[in-house]
């Protein structure tokens, strides 16, 4: 009998293992090399369905969300990839909208122990391939797969898919994809494959010419979501040039340029996976948006949770914050030491108060970082369960990290049980 004799077992292994949200780019291999040889020894997985690439800044996640709500309502079998998880690990893959199974997961490592001793991967190229396993194992129709950091030297990046997609490009993680807009542009656009057509969000000039230069190299075909003038009303999504119109359930403005380029996904992939027009409206107005993404806490209290970390998803976020009408916005922040920067503190000064939370792990920020760029008043476990008692009608704002969230939805849980 080997290593894994029990779930447990796999997450003490997982847990051995150094983590991006614990330790930052220590726990990164930039490099397809490790990825390559261990999925070729268990059969090259990734080489067995259909899928979906999509890279980006930000938006990525939500246009994942999105794409398998489409596809999986339209009577396709998907599988998603994504990260970080927020809650517990089996989030990361999930096929046709439900989360993989222990016991799935147990005999993906059960099979590849051998492989695993002689290969090191990271926590994040474990997950690649224990997802790309699963979808060749459940036999998928197609699989949404969300790149980690960058795109080019990215472990997701072994994939043929049928289509690749750069959601944005802003600043974020400059330490590893480079220090401009154009290094990181360059890195993004690393997914763009041979004679693979490309959709594209909201893109600066810059970031635009790098991905137009990367699309004519490969012999693609560039399809723009600008093309469809996506806008945002009070929940109301048009499409200007297609004369669509969507009545949905998303509180940023910015879920327009999502929308319009999963529109533009399903037209580019409709020979290939036939959606009706009328299906794809129904799925877009029912999706009722992605956890920890400008997410609804409470059903009638203004509480949210965002999990916007940099310059691009700040100014989402306050996008929506300024939409909703409220006499006093409240932000209890928490956030890592890589995204101290002034020009990211200074967006939250807008808010009527501030409150930090330290969190732990040597990545996390303490209040002695954060106190040197903004005005905020330190706060613990304790003193949080207090203060929300006390925030009944404000507009409250938990953001800063995904890895805030699991601390939250154990607060408000307390809180909901007390009261």
């Amino acid at each position: 009998m080997g290593r894994f004799k029990s779930i447990n077992d796999v997450w003490n292994f997982l847990n051995s293992i150094p983590m991006f949200s614990k330790v930052g780019d220590k726990a990164t291999n930039f490099g397809l090399e490790n990825i390559s040889r261990f999925c070729e020894k268990i059969g090259n997985p990734q080489n067995q369905f259909k899928s979906i690439h999509v890279a980006g800044t930000n938006g990525k996640g939500t246009t994942c969300y999105l794409l398998e709500a489409v596809y999986h309502k339209a009577g396709f079998k998907t599988g998603i990839f994504i990260s970080p998880h927020l809650l517990k690990y089996n989030e990361r893959v999930r096929i046709s909208g439900e989360e993989v199974k222990d016991q799935t997961i147990l005999e993906f490592f059960q099979k590849t122990e051998l492989v695993l001793q002689e290969i090191p991967l990271t926590y994040f190229e474990i997950s690649t391939a224990l997802s790309f396993w699963i979808f060749a194992k459940e036999n998928i129709d197609i699989a949404i797969i969300e790149t980690g950091l960058g795109g080019r030297l990215d472990s997701t990046n072994i994939i043929q898919p049928e289509l690749s997609i750069i959601t944005s490009i802003g600043k974020d993680h400059e330490k590893i994809l480079g220090d401009s807009i154009e290094k990181i542009a360059f890195e993004k656009a690393g997914i763009i494959k041979k004679n693979i057509p490309v959709v594209v969000g909201n893109l600066d000039l810059e970031s635009m010419k790098v991905v137009e230069e990367k699309v004519n190299m490969e012999s693609s075909v560039l399809f723009k979501s600008s093309d469809l003038k996506p806008v945002y009303n009070l929940g109301m999504i048009f499409l200007g040039r297609n004369k669509e119109d969507f009545k949905t359930k998303l509180i940023e403005p910015v879920n327009a340029w999502n929308i319009a380029m999963v529109y533009l996904a399903v037209e580019v992939l409709n020979e290939k996976f036939q959606i009706s027009k009328s299906a794809l409206k129904d799925s877009i107005e029912n999706f009722k948006g992605v956890p920890a993404r400008f997410e609804k806490l409470h059903h009638s209290k203004q509480w949210f949770f965002s999990g916007s970390h940099n310059e691009q998803a700040i100014d989402a976020m306050m996008d929506a914050v300024n939409r909703i009408p409220s006499f006093k916005k409240v932000l209890i922040l928490s956030m890592m030491k890589d995204k101290l920067k002034t020009e990211i503190l200074s967006k939250f000064t807008r808010f009527d108060e501030v409150f930090f939370y330290e969190q732990d792990g040597e990545r996390a920020a303490t209040f002695s970082d954060v106190e040197e760029y903004i005005s905020a008043r330190k706060i613990d476990e304790n003193t949080c369960k207090m203060i929300l008692n006390e925030l009944n009608t404000e507009l409250v704002i938990f953001a800063g990290s995904f890895y805030f969230y699991s601390t939250v939805k154990r607060w408000l849980t307390e809180n909901t049980e007390r009261n």
